[in-house]
């Protein structure tokens, strides 16, 4: 643990001395030194604007995978060839994961008799999973407000550079 903190407190402030006093070795005029903080300063902003592009299009792209999935949907939906079934595969397995996430809750609230430990810690985690399966379920087919927001400014923003 000692070894940790010392790499991540003092090493750290340890090793930006050193390149600070070979900075002010090699450095002699108020110049030079401002010109190299300036530098220093200038690629800490370039690293920012890039981390910030990267996480960008890393939101561009969910939003990209998001739409694509929507747009199938309403494809196979409108298509004159596709089955009943391919056509409401996504709402029945909804409805199923719904009713069945609701069930276990039920169960779970109405059931008075002792559940074994072990039959109990299955049973909540399945409903884990169901209740986060329930609510990307109702993301997709309601949205998400905190995800509409968000896209909404990301398009203002792109609607701006252009």
């Amino acid at each position: 643990m000692s070894f940790l903190s010392n790499l991540f407190s003092g090493a750290a402030g340890e090793l930006v001395k050193s390149v600070g006093n070979v900075v002010d070795n090699v450095v002699t005029t108020k110049e030079e030194k401002m010109q190299i903080e300036q530098e220093i300063k200038k690629a800490d902003l370039q690293y920012q604007l890039e981390e910030k592009k990267l996480g960008f299009l890393e939101k561009q792209a969910i939003y990209d995978d998001i739409s694509g999935a929507r747009k199938m949907n309403v494809e196979v939906q409108n298509s004159s060839s596709a089955s009943w079934l391919s056509k409401n595969v996504s709402p029945l397995l909804a409805l199923l994961t719904t009713a069945i996430t609701f069930a276990l809750f039920g169960y779970l609230m109405l059931n008075h008799e002792e559940i074994p430990p072990l039959r109990r810690d299955i049973i909540l985690y399945i409903l884990g999973v169901l209740s986060a399966v329930l609510s990307q379920i109702y993301s997709y087919y309601f949205g998400s407000s905190a995800g509409s927001a968000e896209k909404n400014k990301m398009l203002e923003t792109l609607g701006k550079k252009e």
